[in-house]
């Protein structure tokens, strides 16, 4: 997984590492109880973030899980497995599926519908990148931009 790829000899405390179990298949609409996740999610994350007194990146976590978590789920197969983890001055959060898909980053025009996601995950986060099937970012706990 990233998070321990990018943390080389330290250890990430704990966040969650759990695995989200889908109704829909690849490729159909998500089921209203797989539409749940990405809140669900953001609960999680954001009760982390303030236990680890970092309520000043909330609205940024927010967004950054709401991304991947939808995206891991509409473009996805299988379960997502979900972890977020702090270590090293740094706020990881990745998730991902068994797709051998890549996420990048598109090129929505004005009117698309959606297609920002990893674009805006570009923006907010200080580090990322894409895993097969997932993607990974990261938060600089000290303020410092990338």
């Amino acid at each position: 997984m990233p998070i321990t790829a990018k943390c080389p000899g330290s250890t990430p405390v704990a966040g969650f590492d759990m695995q989200l179990k889908r109704s829909t298949k690849a490729g159909e609409p998500l089921s209203d109880e797989d539409r749940l996740w990405p809140g669900l999610m953001r609960h999680a994350a954001r009760a982390h973030a303030s236990l680890w007194r970092l309520d000043h990146l909330a609205d940024t976590v927010d967004l950054l899980v709401s991304e991947l978590v939808t995206n891991a789920l509409q473009h996805g197969e299988g379960a997502v497995d979900v972890r977020l983890a702090r270590s090293d001055g740094r706020l990881y959060f990745e998730a991902g599926s068994a797709s051998p898909c890549v996420p990048r980053v598109r090129d929505a025009s004005p009117y698309d519908e959606n297609g920002r996601g990893m674009f805006l995950v570009t923006l907010l986060a200080d580090e990322w990148g894409v895993t097969p099937g997932g993607a990974w970012c990261a938060l600089r706990l000290d303020g410092a931009g990338a």
